[in-house]
């Protein structure tokens, strides 16, 4: 049992993120600060936070980390000096989790430095699709803090219920690790969902091979996947569906890291644009994921 929290008294954003801070906050209907960043020119950061309060969310996700998590250890040093007794980071992209044990001889655990920096700085976490493989819960990174890992698959399959998809739609994961993410999107819809399996040779390898028999032939095919970066691993997929015979191919990522060039190669695969949830600032977002943090802040509240 958790120890009772009271109400988080504000959101404490940054401003990369700071659209999606104010729309969690206005969920939660409590006030939204945004961080004062300063770079000095070697690199060193200076982080300013107003209006110190009790009880405080702070939420940046961890794409491209490095800085960001220096920033946000000073960030919670600064509240800790103000009085703050209970701080929640919510990082809807968390970093460093896919490497959860040496596969070569002189390499970290980045996991557990990770976590166990973390947890010294921040009383409990909310993150969406961590990433996470020989790993089960987030309550393994974080040890002894109350952690809650959020699946995207919700808003996915909320998205394509509005948009009207067809009965005869396809789900499609591109390996192993996305099978919990499409049992998820696919069974609320009553749809068909498929695994593939993924041979990655490097970063930008990557071989999808789907089952030969999967029932493709001729219905429309919906691809999601918690992280899309290099785009390898979708286009690989997308041909493989279409040598079954996939009507047409749409996309959806939790978490887009892709740049401009890959999205210029999305639209040549003939693959359109790419939708994603909005954890991750990003030009493809397009599905909200505020009220399933919200609904996460409030289950920690309620302890």
């Amino acid at each position: 049992m958790a120890r009772d929290t009271g109400t988080y008294t504000a959101v404490y954003g940054f401003p990369e993120s700071a659209d999606a801070a104010r729309r969690l906050a206005q969920v939660l209907d409590i006030p939204c600060h945004i961080a004062e960043l300063h770079r000095f020119p070697d690199g060193e950061s200076l982080v300013r936070l107003p209006e110190p309060v009790e009880r405080a969310i702070v939420y940046r996700s961890l794409d491209r980390p490095n800085d960001k998590l220096v920033e946000l250890t000073l960030a919670a040093s600064v509240l800790r000096r103000q009085g703050a007794t209970d701080l929640c980071l919510v990082a809807p992209y968390m970093a460093y989790m896919r490497q959860d044990a040496v596969f070569r001889p002189g390499e970290p655990v980045s996991q557990t430095v990770v976590g166990e920096w973390l947890g010294r700085c921040f009383d409990r976490f909310v993150c969406v699709e961590p990433h996470l493989h020989r790993t089960h819960t987030l309550d393994e990174v974080f040890v002894g803090r109350p952690s809650i890992a959020l699946s995207g698959a919700a808003p996915i399959a909320a998205h394509l219920r509005a948009a009207g998809v067809a009965p005869g739609t396809v789900i499609i994961g591109p390996d192993e690790e996305s099978a919990p993410l499409v049992e998820a999107v696919a069974g609320p819809l009553g749809l068909t969902g498929i695994v593939g399996r993924k041979e990655r040779r490097g970063d930008r390898d990557v071989t999808v091979a789907l089952p030969p028999d999967a029932p493709i032939h001729g219905r429309p095919v919906v691809i999601v996947d918690d992280v899309i970066s290099s785009g390898e691993t979708i286009f690989s997929c997308a041909r493989a569906a279409r040598v079954l015979g996939a009507e047409r191919v749409q996309v959806y990522g939790v978490h887009a890291l892709f740049s401009d060039i890959v999205a210029e190669r999305f639209a040549a695969e003939g693959l359109g644009r790419p939708l994603s949830c909005d954890g991750v600032p990003h030009p493809s977002n397009a599905l909200s994921l505020g009220g399933l943090i919200a609904d996460a802040i409030k289950s920690f509240v309620s302890e």
